[in-house]
C-alpha cells in the first residue's frame, strides 16, 4: 500500500507484481481502507531509506501487526534500540531472512508482536492529543 514516489518506482512495483506471485502493490488508498487492510495483515514491512518517524509504525503497533523495518533513526526511535525486526537499509537479503523467520518461526513473530503490544499505549490517539495540548500550552501560554 502506498503511492509510488515516482514513475520508475511504480514501474518497478508493477514488474515485481508480474514476476512474483507473493507481491501485490495496491498503490495509494484511502486511510480507512489502508487501516482495515493493515488490521488483517500478519506483518508490515517498512523499507524506508529515510523517514522522520513513520505513522504507519504506530498504526501497525496499535493494530497488533508486527513490523519489519529498515534500521533508520526514525524507526529505531519509535520501536526502540532492542527491537529484533530491523534490517540494514537496502539489504534485500537481510529482509528476506527476516521474512523467512517471520514465516517459519512462530516464536520470532510472537516476540515482535509482544514488543509492539508493550509500545501500543505510546501511540494512542488520546496520548497524542495530550502531547499536542501540552506543547501548545508550552509555546503559547494562555
Amino acid at each position: 500500500m502506498g503511492g509510488a514516489l515516482d514513475v520508475e518506482m511504480e514501474r518497478l512495483a508493477r514488474v515485481e507484481m508480474a514476476e512474483n506471485p507473493r507481491y501485490r502493490w495496491l498503490g495509494e488508498l484511502p486511510r480507512w481502507k489502508t487501516l482495515a487492510l493493515m488490521a488483517r495483515s500478519r506483518l508490515l514491512v517498512l523499507s524506508s531509506r529515510m523517514e522522520g518517524g513513520a505513522n504507519v509504525i504506530g498504526e501497525a503497533v496499535v493494530a497488533g501487526v508486527p513490523v519489519l523495518a529498515s534500521a533508520i533513526p526514525g524507526s529505531i526511535g519509535l520501536l526502540g534500540e532492542d527491537y529484533r525486526g530491523y534490517f540494514p537499509v537496502g539489504d534485500a537479503q537481510a529482509l528476506a531472512s527476516l521474512l523467512r523467520r517471520a514465516e517459519t518461526e512462530p516464536e520470532y513473530l510472537a516476540g515482535l508482536r509482544t514488543h509492539g503490544a508493550r509500545l501500543a499505549p505510546l501511540f494512542s490517539p488520546e496520548r497524542e492529543l495530550r502531547a499536542w495540548e501540552a506543547l501548545l500550552r508550552e509555546v503559547a501560554p494562555g
